[in-house]
């Protein structure tokens, strides 16, 4: 038994690493919507920067080597596109859209995987597969109602417009390439984490450059006079803590059916879980959907879990 169980806690680390992921992305969330920021271009630009700035110390401090990744680049790219979207909907008031397309962002990393990667999954691993994704990400959604006022409020609500759907149907594109090319960087390339993460933020910082003077001229400028207004280098810390956990996660993984990578893909996209708790225990907001939403998820992982031991 002794030899055994060092084996059994790295085929757990995993877990725990997407665990606190989803930690991390959950308090990004919180301080985002704690931000009193008045210019939120000139916030992204600030957390992406204080991203990258960080990756750049960290790989100083290590002395490791740093290799110029594609997928890591990319994948950023791809984060911040679907990021800035997001932002443009919550300065608009469509708080709704936000979190609800996010929840559908690991759906399509699995669609990505089952079609890129061919895993090794019989008809009836995929059938449960796909019942744990379906339920995971309806819970996701149910808490994401929670961020508008609640199920109730949005079925009384007057129908969202068109444009705004549209536009937030590239939310889970970008997010899903983001945990996919993640992926690849790590599991295919073999590509080391700090390396990742720099190319990473980097990718994210030039979409954060490149949109603040396409669409930041109509908003209000500000300055750092006050303490709050650092918020945003405390979320560029987060969003650093988020995705080097979400790459340790990939990295010691070893399913080959690609469903503990699909796990790692929700839990990272699932910020709005710890985000329901944060804002309990923190601003005492408080919602039946977010924590029914919430257990939901955990059902849907259970389920996506349980089908590695169905053949």
């Amino acid at each position: 038994m002794m030899p055994n169980a060092p084996s059994k806690r790295k085929d757990s680390s995993w877990l725990i690493s997407g665990i606190f992921a989803t930690l991390f992305f959950g308090f990004y969330g919180l301080f985002v919507k704690l931000s009193t920021f008045q210019q939120p271009l000139i916030s992204n630009l600030i957390i992406y920067g204080t991203a990258t700035l960080s990756g750049i110390i960290l790989t100083l401090i290590t002395k490791n080597k740093v290799v110029f990744s594609m997928e890591g680049f990319l994948s950023g790219i791809s984060s911040d596109i679907g990021a800035l979207i997001m932002l443009y909907l919550l300065i608009s008031n469509q708080v709704l859209v936000v979190f609800s397309f996010v929840s559908f962002a690991s759906a399509l990393f699995f669609l990505i995987v089952l079609v890129c990667e061919k895993p090794e999954l019989s008809d009836r691993q995929e059938s449960i597969a796909v019942i744990g994704i379906s339920v995971a990400v309806f819970g996701l959604f149910l808490a994401s109602t929670s961020t508008a006022g609640g199920l109730t409020h949005l079925l009384k609500s007057s129908v969202i417009d068109p444009f705004f759907l549209l536009l937030a149907s590239v939310i889970p594109i970008g997010l899903g390439l983001w945990t996919y090319l993640s992926y690849v960087a790590i599991r295919k390339r073999r590509t080391k984490i700090q390396s990742v993460f720099l190319n990473y933020s980097l990718g994210s910082l030039v979409i954060a450059v490149i949109a603040f003077p396409l669409f930041g001229v109509g908003f209000p400028s500000s300055v750092f006079t006050e303490t709050r207004n650092l918020i945003p280098v405390i979320a560029g810390l987060l969003v650093m803590g988020g995705d080097i956990l979400t790459l340790r996660s990939y990295q010691v993984t070893s399913d080959e059916s690609r469903i503990d990578e699909t796990i790692v893909a929700i839990l990272a996209n699932a910020e709005i879980v710890p985000l329901i708790f944060l804002s309990y225990f923190i601003l005492g907001e408080f919602t039946i959907e977010g924590i029914a939403g919430a257990l939901t998820v955990f059902v849907g992982l259970s389920i996506l879990n349980s089908a590695k031991a169905t053949h």
